[in-house]
């Protein structure tokens, strides 16, 4: 996810040309199906929107209760970033903008639509197209 986001950022704000795969590797295999697109969508959905942001809303109302989710989800992203070595300075803050406003996004919608499968769909196909692309 902090890939995508440090792109997205990057063609916004700077004069660098950017060129994707020319030839997009379908071939991800079980594991990345699986683990990435599957059940990191379902079991983070779950936990952040499914039972968090439910039980906060409840005591602190939609708005409160989605930006703490939001930093929430930021922070089980840490380790990962930790992990791949993608934690540099200046581009941490722009995958940390971008997991934020992922979150905050995911919350909006798991409101409006009231159904936890909606945000498993778009996250899992957030991860599916960040799998493909980066």
């Amino acid at each position: 996810m902090d890939r995508l986001g440090i792109l997205s950022l990057d063609i916004l704000f700077s004069n660098k040309t950017y060129h994707f795969k020319k030839n997009i590797d379908f071939q991800i295999g079980f594991n990345g199906w699986l683990n990435t697109i599957l059940l990191v969508g379902i079991t983070e959905e779950i936990v952040f929107r499914g039972f968090l942001l439910r039980k906060l809303m409840d005591s602190l109302g939609f708005w409160i209760a989605n930006t703490i989710t939001a930093l929430l989800f930021v922070l089980i992203h840490l380790p990962i970033w930790f992990y791949k070595d993608l934690f540099e300075f200046p581009y941490i803050l722009s995958s940390i903008l971008t997991v934020f406003v992922l979150g905050i996004i995911f919350g909006v919608v798991y409101k409006k639509s009231n159904s936890l499968w909606s945000v498993i769909i778009i996250h899992s196909l957030y991860n599916l197209l960040v799998l493909l692309f980066y």
